[in-house]
């Protein structure tokens, strides 16, 4: 076999034999538009089930450490804006 189309494997394609080739195989086949959000939330499903989530603590570190750079990007923002309306008042009034 050398791999031209003439040959018995192109005319007569096997069957998937694994997991992995079924699964491919289910996921090459067409959609139906009614199955659609059915795919949609299994697949959707199966991501979540592989999802690692935080422990209770992780979380509430997480949020402190969000709610802490939050205050100072504030501060930090609401400086400059102060430090330039201070300076555009002075240029303009001038």
């Amino acid at each position: 076999m050398n791999g031209c189309p003439a040959d018995p494997i192109y005319l007569f394609p096997r069957k998937p034999s694994t997991m992995a080739e079924k699964k491919q195989a289910r996921l090459t086949q067409q959609v139906q538009p009614e199955n659609r959000f059915v795919q949609f939330y299994r697949e959707t499903t199966a991501e979540l089930r592989k999802v690692v989530w935080p422990t209770r603590e992780q979380a509430q570190n997480l949020t402190v450490i969000v709610v802490i750079v939050v205050i100072a990007m504030a501060i930090f923002l609401g400086g400059i804006d102060a430090v330039l309306t201070a300076i555009l008042e002075f240029l303009l009034v001038r």
